[in-house]
């Protein structure tokens, strides 16, 4: 897909996909293609394969190729479809960008491990990686600016990257405001995404600014709720997209990060009847019936009665 074409469409919420995993370990890609193709069906814009989310850390390099070609097949066209790549040396990267062209995906983040990209040499490290990959394909990339714990990405770098062809945007999970801020200004005049980490609260803020997508917290079981809310910024609601955030996201945030994030969302997307499962990376485990109802309850109480949908 051209980058003008990627950039179009890269708008509102993006939909970090959540993995359901068997009790081995293993990837259950049935039920990835029909939960994706729900979230299609539903006209989520943005769907995308991501290191925490996806929980890359568990997933084999052949799961990550996989999915990525099986995904790309059950979405489309109907939403855009990013991958990611995963820790790899540029040659292993060159060949997944052909394999995600090949396979019809619309753009792909390209995640670097940025521990191995410390020290008075990472400038030159950053761009030398992306000096080997960036010839492989003519699919777009997108920058991923996560600093591991250490100091982010120059902003005059990013800049600079922004200017290169192919590359179309980022996601940023280094600071959620005042960096995320610096990247929207100083990107404004590019043909350039900057993509929020996540959170509606930090995506008013940077929509008036220039930012066009987030990363929502919501929408994985709920995307009818994202779709509204970013219809309110486009109509110039701030004040309706504001009661958004109270009503629905700060409960939902709260109450999840008590439970954990990761349990939270995956037992959510599982009561939800959009995985038959909800284990997580590493303990293969799913919820205990305390936390399943914990979940349940936050659910209903934020959202009102749980309609579950069958695949």
């Amino acid at each position: 897909m051209p980058e003008s074409s990627v950039t179009d469409r890269l708008k509102g919420a993006v939909v970090p996909i959540n993995i359901c995993f068997t009790e081995d370990g293993g990837v259950d890609f049935a039920a990835m293609r029909k939960y994706v193709g729900w979230l299609a069906q539903q006209k989520t814009p943005v769907l995308l394969l991501t290191y925490g989310s996806s929980e890359y850390s568990w997933l084999s390099d052949e799961d990550i190729w996989r999915l990525t070609a099986e995904l790309a097949e059950e979405v489309a066209g109907r939403s855009l479809f990013i991958t990611s790549s995963s820790w790899w040396p540029p040659k292993v990267c060159r060949d997944f960008l052909r394999h995600a062209e090949r396979s019809g995906v619309d753009a792909v983040k390209i995640q670097i491990n940025m521990w191995a990209m410390g020290g008075p040499q990472r400038r030159e490290l950053f761009l030398a990686y992306y000096d080997q990959i960036q010839d492989a394909s003519s699919i777009p990339l997108l920058l991923w600016c996560n600093s591991a714990g250490g100091d982010p990405l120059p902003i005059d770098l990013v800049v600079e990257m922004a200017g290169r062809p192919r590359i179309v945007g980022l996601k940023n999970d280094d600071h959620p405001f005042y960096y995320y801020y610096d990247l929207c200004r100083a990107t404004r005049d590019e043909d350039f995404a900057v993509i929020s980490g996540g959170q509606m609260r930090n995506f008013v803020f940077g929509y008036q600014i220039g930012s066009p997508a987030y990363l929502c917290t919501i929408a994985p079981f709920r995307p009818d709720i994202a779709l509204e809310f970013h219809d309110l910024l486009e109509k110039g609601d701030i004040d309706g997209a504001w009661q958004m955030v109270f009503r629905y996201e700060d409960t939902w945030l709260s109450g999840a990060g008590e439970i954990g994030w990761l349990r939270a969302i995956k037992t959510a997307i599982h009561l939800h009847g959009l995985l038959p499962g909800d284990r997580v990376g590493g303990t293969w485990a799913g919820h205990t019936v305390d936390e399943g109802e914990k979940v349940r309850q936050l659910l209903q109480e934020t959202f009102g009665p749980i309609e579950k949908v069958a695949l």
